[in-house]
């Protein structure tokens, strides 16, 4: 089984400068490709301009990715499907184009689905499996997270930018390499991360991914839209 990750840009006709944008995309893309390399079936790959999708292996720190997509490229919005499911032609490592099978059809059905349960414009993904049991608690987890982070100030959202920044995404990260990361004092740094709930986040993300990768044992069920 694999992940496959379909992403778009929220409202790119009306996003100005279109080609900076897409060389933005580029790069990103690059750079991500790089960083996750040893996760990936297939590389994150520009589909139709503002558009892209990658096919992941199903142990990738899938939200971690998803995060760091987010920080490259704000303050750009975007919205995320991810499907679970299996890649039933050729895989090519280099570009995720031409491979077909579930795993691209629920990322497909799972964004698409995005416009229709997106909690009010907080919840920018959502995942299917086949599995509705699981898919519903998945996406459940998946929505508190947004909801958290829709709460977030600038100086709230900059935890997680650094700790991003630090390949570091569990909610057991060490509080005093982050004090020093942001030039915080212990107490300033205390207040913040109570405000921003970030390991709240980080946990609910750890329980989605982990109840994500259950899945591969033979509880999913292919779904076909």
């Amino acid at each position: 089984m694999y992940l496959a990750l379909i992403a778009d840009v929220i409202d790119s006709k009306i996003v100005q400068e279109r080609f900076d944008l897409q060389k933005q995309l580029e790069k990103t893309l690059q750079k991500i490709n790089e960083l996750f390399k040893g996760c990936l079936a297939s590389a994150f790959t520009l589909t139709l301009g503002d558009e892209f999708q990658a096919l992941l292996k199903v142990d990738a720190p899938i939200f971690q990715i998803i995060d760091t997509l987010r920080s490259e490229l704000k303050p750009t919005q975007l919205r995320f499907g991810i499907g679970l499911g299996e890649i039933v032609t050729d895989i090519d490592p280099l570009q995720s184009i031409g491979a077909d099978g579930p795993a691209y059809w629920n990322a497909r059905a799972a964004i698409n689905l995005v416009h229709q349960k997106n909690d009010y414009g907080n919840t920018q993904i959502y995942f299917l499996s086949g599995n509705d049991s699981q898919d519903s608690l998945v996406n459940a987890l998946i929505a508190s997270g947004e909801a958290i982070r829709s709460g977030w100030r600038e100086s709230q959202e900059e935890i997680l930018l650094n700790l991003l920044k630090r390949s570091v995404y569990s909610e057991t990260f060490s509080q005093q390499e982050l004090a020093q990361s942001l030039g915080l004092n212990p107490s300033a740094l205390s207040k913040r991360l109570k405000s921003s709930s970030i390991r709240v986040y980080l946990r609910g993300r750890a329980a989605a991914l982990a109840s994500i990768q259950s899945l591969e044992k033979g509880e999913a069920h292919e779904r076909i839209v």
